[in-house]
């Protein structure tokens, strides 16, 4: 993506942070959250600077919102997950990808909602939503690329767990959105190699 546009794109970005915690009565975080912009918006300049994924750039934005309003709230709210949906569907159109992209969303969002139900809604309704986002932006995957990434979300939520405050840890429902979020763009760079490293091993 052109650095300018880039920029432009976190700047609205920014505004739209601002504007969601405010609606939703969460802190913003300033000054860590310009921080957090301007060290995205360096590292994807400096080490994709080929890369035009504005569905994962989205996922940047605002998904430090949403982990803000997860960990206050311990809800995601239909107004960011909605919008968010519509708004990724319709780059997804732009890209040719409209059927893949909501393919899967639906496999994410099914597969969340599974989870949610074996797990007795310690896995809220926002995650599953969350997931169905997450799938628009990844498209179809194997079911053991299903496995993966909730695996490795499990680690990350199990490691913010263990180093989170006591009354965190005694709460019924833990707030799943950061360890979610986190897990696709660590896996993210491995999506598009993924079928080579299955044939490999």
């Amino acid at each position: 993506m052109n650095p300018e546009i880039l920029i432009s794109f976190f700047l609205v970005g920014f505004f739209a942070h601002l504007f969601l915690c405010r609606k939703f009565d969460t802190d913003p975080q300033i000054i860590k959250s310009i921080f957090l912009y301007l060290s995205l918006i360096f590292t994807l300049i400096r080490f994709f600077p080929q890369d035009s994924n504005t569905r994962f750039t989205l996922l940047l934005v605002l998904g430090w919102t949403i982990i803000l309003i997860d960990n206050a709230h311990h809800r995601i709210p239909n107004f960011i997950t909605g919008y968010c949906s519509l708004l990724l569907c319709v780059i997804a159109f732009i890209d040719s990808r409209i059927f893949d992209s909501i393919a899967g969303g639906v496999e994410f969002l099914i597969f969340f909602c599974v989870l949610a139900i074996a797990s007795k809604l310690k896995i809220g309704i926002g995650d599953v939503k969350l997931a169905g986002v997450i799938g628009l932006i990844i498209g179809v995957v194997t079911f053991q690329e299903l496995i993966f990434f909730v695996l490795v979300a499990a680690i990350l939520g199990l490691c913010t767990l263990l180093t989170g405050p006591v009354k965190m840890r005694l709460k019924a429902r833990i707030p799943f959105a950061a360890p979610m979020i986190s897990a696709s763009i660590l896996i993210w760079p491995i999506w598009p190699i993924w079928p080579m490293l299955r044939m490999n091993g």
